[in-house]
């Protein structure tokens, strides 16, 4: 009801404003009207002034006559011309007339839809209002619900936990007295594995000798000053056993270093003149000692070294210098000899040397060679070897008063043995080749002065067949 009132009051007061205006118009129309005449009269009053003042010229003897004619042409041309701006003005204050009420309503019509768009804003604001009421308290009645069954939950939780607290301060003791036995037996086993470990120790330093060899039993005693060569001599090991010797030699040049040979098959003849060299320009001396086997570079090292030992049963083995074709077994004549000459002088700077310290010429030595075994590899045990002077003193026993340490089996094994014998990480089994198992690079020049029995040499023959 109010917003029907609201219509029909905006309506009248269209009316009205619309009425006011079309006063004003008429008004302001009639005010312009009344004002033309005038305007309209001066414009003919400058006329006829400009005609008269052009007539005045003319001769006066025309007389009165034509005078009275000019005058009322004259006035009828006004007349028409006053009637014509007249019927102009009208037309165009009826047009301005009616602009004025279009405008007048189109902008009272802007002005009744604008209220009505507010009225309507204004309604869908308050509906979303009371919307959003509705909202809010239907959601502080799920909020308080929520609330009241989250309270009635955490007093359930509160039950559990304390429950779980009273269970846990149970196993937190039952832990403890657990965590307490562990510690007790873990002392105990640090304790046990800390006896076993000293028992497997020996708190003794090394003994340093100056003369190694014991008189009253003939023992030699080694010291911690000890550098093993086992397996191949190659140029890479020859490398390593000189290193050692450089370093004993700057932590001290008073006592002697012991080159331990186990069991070794001999090598590079370059390498062995590298330790040959190393042993003979060292400052402290450089003692050769031969558990088991030295054989081919190995026997030449213990020969010619300053001073060797060696155990009775040790074997000791001399043979010419040769040279295995690895790449091809068929040589020409030029070839062959070239090997040869090479050969032959190698074998007079290394075999002369042992001839010269046996006290018999290096051909005598070349005779004795073959006289011994068919093949040139002549090996006699070390008392034997004595006589020969390959070796200089025979002991009876060796005393390594470095071993502090228990030996532990697993640095023993067929694996190991392997590793330091053949300087590389295989295995010997049946699969491998001789050149796997025994061969190795060498430079130019360099020879192979290892023993290789007969029935290894055919098979490796055989293999590049």
């Amino acid at each position: 009801m109010f917003y029907l009132n609201y219509k029909y009051g905006l309506g009248l007061s269209f009316l009205l404003l619309l009425s006011s205006n079309e006063i004003s118009v008429a008004k302001v129309a009639k005010k312009e009207v009344k004002n033309s005449p005038a305007k309209i009269g001066t414009t003919a009053k400058n006329k006829l002034k400009n005609v008269l003042e052009a007539e005045s010229t003319k001769s006066t003897t025309d007389g009165d006559t034509n005078d009275t004619i000019a005058k009322t042409k004259l006035k009828n041309a006004l007349d028409e011309e006053n009637a014509l701006n007249r019927a102009i003005l009208e037309k165009k204050l009826s047009a301005i007339s009616a602009k004025i009420a279009q405008l007048s309503l189109e902008k009272e019509h802007k002005r009744l839809r604008k209220e009505i768009e507010e009225e309507d804003i204004r309604e869908a604001h308050e509906k979303a209002i009371r919307l959003l009421r509705m909202e809010r308290e239907k959601l502080a009645a799920e909020t308080e619900l929520a609330q009241a069954k989250f309270t009635k939950q955490m007093e359930q939780y509160s039950i559990q936990i304390a429950e779980l607290d009273k269970k846990l301060q149970l196993d937190r003791g039952q832990t403890q007295v657990l965590q307490e036995a562990k510690n007790r037996l873990q002392a105990e086993m640090e304790g046990l594995n800390t006896k076993l470990e000293r028992s497997k120790r020996i708190e003794r330093k090394p003994v340093y000798l100056k003369d190694p060899l014991r008189k009253k039993d003939n023992v030699l005693v080694l010291s911690d000053r000890c550098i093993q060569l086992d397996g191949h001599i190659t140029c890479w090991k020859a490398n390593y056993i000189v290193d050692q010797i450089q370093f004993f030699n700057n932590k001290d040049s008073v006592y002697p270093i012991f080159l331990v040979i186990g069991v070794s098959p001999g090598g590079s003849s370059w390498a062995g003149h590298n330790i040959l060299q190393a042993i003979e320009r060292s400052k402290a001396p450089v003692y050769v000692v031969v558990r088991q086997w030295a054989a081919s570079m190995a026997a030449i090292i213990a020969t010619l070294a300053p001073r060797s030992y060696a155990l009775p049963n040790a074997e000791i083995l001399h043979h010419q210098v040769a040279q295995l074709v690895f790449y091809r077994y068929r040589l020409n004549v030029r070839e062959a000899q070239e090997l040869s000459d090479e050969l032959r002088k190698d074998w007079e700077r290394l075999g002369g040397r042992i001839a010269k310290k046996m006290g018999i010429s290096l051909k005598t030595f070349d005779k004795k060679l073959y006289e011994k075994a068919m093949d040139g590899c002549w090996s006699e045990y070390a008392d034997q070897a004595k006589r020969l002077k390959w070796v200089d003193v025979i002991v009876n026993g060796i005393e390594e008063s470095a071993v502090s340490v228990l030996p532990d089996a697993a640095d023993y094994t067929l694996e190991k043995y392997s590793k330091n014998y053949l300087g590389t990480n295989q295995t010997v089994d049946g699969t491998k080749s001789v050149d796997q198992l025994y061969g190795y690079p060498l430079m130019p020049h360099d020879f192979d002065y290892s023993y290789r029995p007969p029935h290894q040499q055919q098979a490796q023959l055989m293999g590049k067949e």
